[in-house]
């Protein structure tokens, strides 16, 4: 390869980055990527790197990554996850076989979650002997893999690539998280390792099934109310957090419609996953999102609107999905007639956000509540696909906006709309065409949200506003 066509490349190779990074789009994530290798060999800054922006902590200090740390990533076409696990550690009084037991729970969890790992070695150090080790591991899962030496800092020496060669691996690539040698090659071996899209990961499109994720804190009865939809134990029940480690598909038929419903491991903040199958569950629990159209997110009636359900519930709607609120664990509260209204307004001053979302009052245990998710499912599923016909909206930019005060700069200029439109898809997404978009800041966005809500139901679908400029006819 020619010098002026290395640099094109890794210019390139920015600018994809630079656009896949500034905002995440929605769902078609199809697997994970895993960073495995021993400590203070530059996980974290490889991963920092193709991010392209600083996520994990970085220091020469080997296991300064204690937690897992996960980025979204889009590169050939495909979306996925990359996961930084962080270094192995090890205390040196305890000896080899400790550090050889932690390194086997590390990688074991890793090549059980991870749909292909990126193999980091020290390029200065060389292969040392839990590398050696990591890699026999690597072997015998079957998983594949790239082997990249790290701190390559001078591309012409190939030493180092030709020793790692030796632990058998077909894939290995000299690079230098640094300085950004070499990360479109890894980043194009990467994506060699994923399916082309979701659907053929999951297959739900095909089906006719709604997919439907199960989402909640841990705890909450998530796995109780998929026992309740299916009439049988399809996910492990117990009062231990966290029992559901994994992602569990049961389709179960409501009012007629197919659904594909997905348990998923509880979320905890992130102080509290101190395991690695803890931090992996809610990885699965975010692809379960993206894999879905509906998300119900359940909430616990005696602790309600916690930080963590806030978070939840932002995530579904920043994701464009469907959203029905589940207040589990009914037969708990207080036989009050007047807690059930206390409850509603709780929610709507905790989470303004997601007021336009139906909230379902139930029992996973006593079944109480819970034949009403079916007309819920599918009528918030119909919203996320509901349309305003173009000549409704043109008729709302006359008549209505006509007489609202618009925002404007503070030097007497303000926002004109010209003229709306609904895109195609899922979620609801209008655009309209404007004098300046900058104009149009975040309360007139809100103001514009609910006149359309009042205008067509889209209970519990998100809706996407979008502004973009457009010149008038008569302009000098």
């Amino acid at each position: 390869m020619q010098p002026g066509a290395a640099i094109h490349k890794r210019r390139s190779f920015w600018y994809s980055m630079e656009k896949s990074c500034r905002k995440p789009k929605a769902g078609g994530f199809v697997g994970i990527i895993a960073i495995v290798g021993r400590p203070n060999v530059g996980k974290s800054s490889l991963f920092n790197r193709l991010l392209g922006r600083r996520e994990a902590i970085v220091d020469d200090f080997p296991g300064v990554t204690r937690d897992r740390l996960y980025g979204e990533m889009e590169w050939a076409g495909k979306r996925f996850y990359i996961v930084d696990t962080g270094g192995i550690m090890g205390d040196t009084a305890d000896g080899d076989a400790d550090i050889m037991d932690k390194m086997a729970v590390q990688v074991k969890h890793a090549l059980g979650e991870s749909d292909g790992v990126i193999f980091v070695l020290d390029g200065r150090d060389g292969v040392a002997p839990m590398d050696a080790e990591i890699a026999f591991m690597l072997r015998r899962s079957g998983r594949k893999v790239v082997v990249a030496v790290n701190k390559v800092d001078n591309p012409d020496s190939m030493d180092p690539v030709y020793e790692a060669a030796s632990l058998g691996f077909e894939k290995v690539l000299p690079v230098s998280a640094v300085h950004n040698f070499n990360m479109g090659d890894l980043l194009d071996e990467m994506a060699a390792f994923l399916p082309d899209d979701r659907e053929d990961v999951y297959g739900e499109e095909a089906s006719g099934e709604i997919p439907v994720a199960l989402v909640g804190r841990p705890n909450v009865g998530k796995s109780s109310l998929l026992n309740a939809l299916a009439g049988s134990e399809r996910s492990l029940v117990s009062k231990n957090p966290g029992t559901t480690r994994d992602v569990v598909d049961c389709t179960v038929e409501l009012d007629g419609r197919q659904y594909r419903f997905l348990d998923t491991a509880g979320l905890r903040r992130k102080s509290r996953i101190d395991e690695d199958v803890e931090y992996y569950s809610a990885v699965r629990t975010y692809q379960a999102i993206d894999r879905c159209r509906v998300a119900i997110v359940l909430l616990d009636a005696a602790e309600i609107a916690t930080d963590q359900d806030k978070r939840l519930l932002s995530h579904v709607l920043r994701r464009g999905r469907g959203l029905v609120i589940a207040v589990n664990k009914w037969d708990l509260a207080p036989k009050d007639a007047k807690f059930g209204g206390k409850i509603r307004e709780k929610l709507k001053d905790e989470l303004p956000f997601a007021a336009h979302a139906p909230a379902v009052f139930i029992s996973a245990l006593t079944k109480r509540g819970i034949s009403k998710l079916g007309d819920c499912l599918s009528a918030v599923d119909e919203n996320t696909r509901r349309r305003i016909p173009t000549s409704e909206l043109n008729k709302l930019v006359r008549e209505i906006l006509a007489f609202e005060r618009m925002p404007g700069d503070g030097r007497g200029r303000y926002l004109k709309i010209y003229f709306c439109t609904q895109v195609d898809g899922s979620p609801p997404a209008f655009v309209f065409f404007v004098n300046d978009e900058k104009l149009a800041g975040k309360p007139f966005e809100r103001r514009l949200e609910n006149i359309l809500r009042n205008m067509a139901d889209f209970s519990g679908a998100p809706i996407r506003l979008f502004f973009r400029n457009k010149k008038e006819k008569n302009s000098a």
